[in-house]
Parts: C-alpha cells; structure tokens; sequence
C-alpha cells in the first residue's frame, strides 16, 4: 500500500527534530458509531492510549524494517546499493476504548531502530526524526464511516523518558509529568510539525510483537556500596519492575549484565554497559523501561526502591516442541536453544544477540533458521524476515547484505548471503510453502551471479569492495580455515538449492548451475585436496565435511573426518562447521559420534557451557578469551538432531510441509529413554520410547492427515492417527 492507502488523509506528525520520547496528545468527538478500528504507525515505537487506557499490551511496535531511504555512508563515500523499502503499521479494535462525546487521545513515542543512531563502522546511522502517523475509522449502524486523522491540531511535549538508547538503556525523570498525562489537560503544549509522507510501501504487521511473555521473581544475592545485587536464575531479554520508595529529586540506578566478575561485581564488558536511571517524584510509582529490553542475568539497584519482579519479554511466539531425555546436557542443549532463540526474537527480527548489536546478521538467521523452525512457532516471523533480507539485496548486483534490515557490519559472500536461498527452500520443506520461493527467486538468480563476479579460477575470493569476506565463524581456537574454501562450499551448496528449487517450482532445469558447480568442485580439489593424506584444507576444524557434503573426498577423507572427532571428543568448529560436523556424521551413520559431541562435557562443548551454569548459548565456546556474548542462537543450529536422531522424527524423501514422517530413533544404543515432540502443519507428532534390557517400549502420535511409518530395530510398521504404541 501507499500511504493514502494506509492513512487515507492523515498527515505524519513531527516534533521539533530533536526530541526522541515525546508525550503527544490529540482529542475528538465521535457520536452514534458501533465500530471502530485504528491503524497507526509511530517510528520508532510507540504506545496508544485512549482516554487513559492503554490500548494494547503490545511492545516495541511496529516491527523492525528497512523503512525509508536513508544516506549511508561507507568509509566516507555514499553507499551505492539500492534497496527495497516497507513500513509495517498496526491496525486496532479501539471500541472498547472509545467512548460517546469526546475523546482523549494518547501516543508516547520511542526511537526504536528508526531515530535511534545505531552504531557501524562508520559512525552513527539514523532513518530520520520520530514521527506519528494514524487514521481512526468509526462506522455506525447504517454503515456510514466518519475518519478521524492525525493532523495539526496535535500537541507534544517532552515524555518522562528523557534519553533513550535501544542498546544501553534510558534515562527518566518522574517529575517531567504525571502519570495522568494521557487524559490531563493538553493547553500549552507544543505544536506539531508536518512531515512529508515516506516513500516506502506500507503493510499491516503480521508478525509477533512483543510482550511480557511471564515474570521472574529475582533473588538478592549481595549488597554493597555500589548497590544491591540480584540474580534471576536465567539469562533473559525484559526490564525490572520496581516501586519507586525514593523522595523528590532523589536518582535511582539500575545496571544490567550477562555475568558476574571473580570478585561476584556486576561485569560491565561490551554488552553489558546497561543501565536505567530514574529521577523520582516521591509519589511511590510503579515503574519499568518504556522504549528498549535489556538482555540480563544479574542487576545492581542503588538507591530507594523495591524490586518487585523482573518481566521477560520477546516476540509472542508459542514454544511448539518438547524434549527430555536420560542425558541432561542434551537436555540442556534443548532448553538452552530454545530460550536464546527465543531471547533474540524482537521486532519481527532473528537477532544474534539481544543487547550488544540486536541484528538481523543473516549468517546465525539462517543457519538456526531450521531449528527454529521445529521448535517453536516460527513461521510468520521467519515469514517476514524473507522480505527483510530481500528488501535489502541490492537491486544491481545481487549482493545480498550481512544484516537484514541492514546495518554495515561484518560477514561472508557464503555463510551469510546464502540466506535469500537457504531460508525460503526450508520453509517450504517445513511449511509445504513455495510462495516465498517464487517471490525470491530472481533474487536468488541475482545472488549466485554475484558470487561469479567474486570468484577467481571458479573459487569465491572477495565479497563487496572494503568488507569482510569471511568463512567459518568463532572457532575455539584462531581461524584456519582458508576463506574461499568455506565460501566455494556454499556456493556449490547454492547451486544444489537452486537445482532442487528449479523442480519444485517446475522450471525447466538451468545448465548453469551442474556448469558452475562442477567447476567449482574442481578448483576445491586442485587447491584445497591433499592426495597424500586424502585431508581437504587439512582435515582442520570440519573441513573434510565441508568437502564430503557436497559430494568430495573419498572413504578416507570420510575415516579421517571419523578418526578426528573420535580423538577430539568434542567441537574445534566455527557456527557452519559445528552444525555441519554434527549432521554429516548422522547422514554417514556415525550416530555414536553425533551423540557424544552434542552430549561432551569436555572443552569446546556444550557440556562444558552447562557445567558453568549457563541458561544460554554463547557466541563462543567456553575456552575462547574473546568472550562478549552470553545469548547467541547460532550454535543452536544443531539442537534440530535432537529431533531428527535422538526422537527420530524426520520427513519421508520428497515430502514437503510433513505430507508423510518417518520416525527412526537413533540414539537408542546410548540412551536409554528419550520424549518430546514437535509441531508440523498437520499438527503435533510425539515420540517417547524407554529401553530396559530386556525390552524397548516405544510410543508414537501422530496428528490427523500425516502418513507415517516407525523403523525401530530392523522392523518398519506404518502408524495410525492418535497413539501407536509397541514392544519390542
């Protein structure tokens, strides 16, 4: 839509250019209506009231996009890429709040991503100044529609919010207003401003926003000069909810972190510069962050206040899987994943942490994107996140960004880009979907030129001019994996999606790509395969599975592969290698392996992240010094094992959308009793099995409409719908 479409003739308010929280107010008359609807945007975020009632309970709306042209610079030049542009509004059943006669109207503004100065490499990069745009449609019984709309008879003036940074935190000064702001009497406030309208496409979000998902009661575990110390138990994404006990003018501070230091103190490191700081009124309000989450553990509290709970907050998407099992670190492994996953799920966006950068970086997106999928109920977030990552694919080259939306950061032309063609083949593999990849595939035709123009001798070499061109990812120990090996690979993993998707859609099948991919396997051979030791890039950090999963090496590149992991026992891979490591030796029937690494308690495991009390994946593994961040999805990736190997629940060859499953634990040798379940389009499937010496049992649901079939100790037996149950 256009923005006549979306707002008919309501104008965008601004303010005076400068402030990021204003309190802005409007009112009405409305008679005789029995309907009414609302569809407002206000970037960064915002919150509608109507006579003093909170709309809804929703947060950090609208969710996160590329929302208007903006100038980039890079290294000092314009940034040359054309991008796509939406902005997301939200549309409201406002009557319950409307009442006969005259209206307050009520909107507190926050920056968000839109005025917020995000940081990149080179300085600080805005979309513009807040604004406030709504249209309010009341219907009376005989269907004629009056429309109230933004326009100049607003006023604004300064919240109680004084400062906010999406990434370090706000500061409040009680005394700026009352908490009756939104009904009070609105003479001699400010007058807005009219804004031009953007130039972006408008759409309804149709993703999760984000709320208070549950509450924590948090434990005080110290107390000193600095302040009083506390401990949730669990690291999280939400705010402190305190009563405010201090007198007038008298500051309260609160500070967040991921971790505590060796001397027990609050560790203030990268991601955990936080902090809220509040200039009370003495009126004993009760009080929260308005505009930004926190990503914590632990918080100090200094001065006069009560701490009354801590509330977690993400995307409002239901957890639609389960898993137990007699291992507890693969337990761990499970709910771990999941609540970082969930932690990082903000404004419609896979983040890869939820405090220090909160960006969409497409390399964690898609590589977790599969796990996500089976855990929890993915689908119109990873929905929306595609538009993302097309809207900002460069119209020219077929470069697509690191981050989506973007923001300049760092990545590879391999792991990361190949998001536009990895994330919409597995939606369609889960969901049974192929609009996405319809929607997407000149844009992927466009990305796998791009990787030509970037590759010398058929090898991927160098990504945009000036940026990172990386392989693999976070390795324990310094990166030796050659760049153009890693990103050869996914070229070739590219060309073997697009010939799949090139079926799917029923395009007739492009030469181009057996061409180019068997001459990129060509020159992986001749520059990177060992004939001596049949090693490919050493046999380093998974690199024979990088060669052998597209089809390389021979049985002993594969026994080599076997004899590492046998030796190590644990990972030394990067966040492609780890999921790729873990899956390969599945596919090549080493379970036994894939067992021991993903339940090892030895280094560079997730054993040995669990044995530290972790409640969260880490961006690296626990021996790396480099340590920044505690609440990283992107190891997560090979939790979906849990699912597929430990459970046994996979789709048949050539299903799509879970037309038919096929459950075969295969960890039974070494554990003896597993449960859980996942959700498919047709509904849940669940598994759990116990195995004696002298017997297994083993019982298996499926929902209505899904064929399946049980393999279990060289015995198949097709399953009915509701509970199958067996002995065996």
């Amino acid at each position: 839509m256009d923005h006549k479409e979306m707002f008919g003739s309501a104008q965008w308010l601004g303010f005076d250019g400068k402030t990021k929280t204003p309190l802005v107010r409007a009112s009405f008359e409305a008679q005789g209506f029995v309907k009414a609807e609302m569809v407002i945007c206000g970037l960064g975020y915002f919150e509608l009231y109507l006579n003093g009632q909170r709309v809804s309970e929703d947060l950090f709306v609208p969710a996160t996009s590329d929302y208007c042209h903006r100038d980039i610079r890079v290294k000092g030049q314009p940034f040359d890429e054309s991008f796509r542009h939406r902005c997301y509004c939200m549309k409201y059943d406002v009557l319950p709040y409307v009442k006969q006669g005259r209206n307050e109207l009520g909107a507190a503004l926050g920056p968000g991503f839109f005025a917020q100065e995000t940081w990149s490499y080179d300085g600080h990069v805005s979309f513009g100044e807040v604004r406030l745009c709504y249209r309010l449609t009341l219907t009376d019984e005989k269907g004629n529609v009056r429309e109230i709309v933004s326009g100049e008879d607003a006023r604004w003036m300064q919240g109680e919010v004084l400062s906010c940074n999406l990434f370090t935190g706000e500061k409040h000064d009680l005394i700026q207003c009352g908490e009756d702001w939104a009904t009070q009497n609105a003479e001699g406030w400010n007058h807005v401003r009219i804004l031009p309208p953007m130039e972006t496409e408008y759409l309804l979000q149709d993703c999760p926003p984000d709320r208070v998902i549950r509450t924590i009661v948090p434990v005080q575990i110290g107390e000193g000069p600095r302040g009083r110390l506390y401990d949730l138990g669990e690291n999280i994404t939400g705010w402190v909810v305190l009563k405010d006990c201090s007198l007038k003018g008298e500051t309260i501070e609160v500070r967040f972190g991921e971790m505590l230091d060796t001397r027990g103190q609050l560790e203030s490191h990268y991601s955990h510069n936080q902090r809220w700081q509040i200039t009370s009124d003495g009126k004993g309000r009760v009080i929260h962050p308005r505009f930004t989450w926190l990503g914590f553990r632990y918080f100090v509290v200094q001065g006069e206040a009560e701490v009354l709970r801590t509330e977690v907050i993400h995307a409002d998407i239901a957890v639609t899987s389960a898993f137990h099992s007699a291992s507890p670190v693969l337990n761990w492994l499970y709910e771990a994943y999941v609540r970082t996953q969930l932690d990082n799920l903000h404004g419609g966006i896979p983040s890869d942490c939820p405090h220090l950068e909160r960006r969409g970086y497409t390399g964690d997106g898609q590589l977790a994107c599969e796990a996500a999928m089976l855990a929890i109920d993915y689908r119109t977030t990873v929905r929306k996140w595609m538009r993302d990552i097309l809207d900002c694919q460069d119209e020219h080259t077929g470069h697509v960004q690191n981050t989506a939306p973007y923001t300049r950061c760092g990545g590879g032309p391999g792991g990361w880009d190949i998001a536009i063609i990895t994330v919409p083949l597995n939606y369609y593999r889960q969901y049974g979907d192929a609009q996405p990849l319809r929607e997407m595939y000149e844009g992927m035709v466009k990305y796998l030129g791009y990787l030509e123009l970037h590759s010398e001798n058929d090898l991927v070499v160098s990504d945009r001019a000036g940026e990172w061109c990386l392989g693999d990812w976070c390795t324990p120990d310094p990166i030796r994996l050659p760049p153009p090996y890693v990103n050869t690979y996914f070229k070739v993993k590219a060309l073997d999606a697009m010939m799949e998707i090139d079926r799917i859609l029923q395009r007739p099948q492009n030469p181009l790509w057996q061409e180019r991919r068997q001459a990129a396997c060509e020159a992986i051979v001749k520059n990177y395969f060992d004939p001596a030791t049949h090693d490919f890039a050493c046999g380093v950090q998974g690199a024979n599975a990088f060669a052998l999963d597209i089809g390389l090496g021979d049985e002993v590149t594969l026994s080599r592969l076997f004899e590492r992991y046998e030796r190590l026992g644990s990972y030394d891979t990067g966040i492609f290698g780890t999921e790729l490591v873990t899956r390969l030796l599945g596919e090549k029937g080493r379970y036994d392996l894939v067992f021991r690494l993903l339940s090892s308690a030895r280094p560079n495991s997730f054993g040995s992240m669990m044995r530290t009390g972790a409640t969260t994946l880490w961006e690296y593994w626990s021996d790396c010094e480099y340590q920044r961040s505690l609440n990283h999805p992107m190891f997560g990736a090979c939790s979906k094992q849990l699912f597929y190997d430990a459970l046994g629940i996979t789709q048949a060859p050539g299903s799509a959308g879970w037309q038919k499953a096929h459950i075969e634990p295969k960890f039974l040798e070494w554990l003896p009793e597993a449960e859980g379940h996942m959700t498919t389009p047709h509904g849940k499937i669940r598994v759990a099995y116990r195995q004696s010496l002298t017997a297994l049992r083993i019982s298996v649901e499926i929902p209505h409409g899904l064929q399946a079939e049980l393999c279990v100790k060289g015995r198949t037996m097709e399953l009915k719908e509701g509970k199958n149950e067996f002995r065996i």
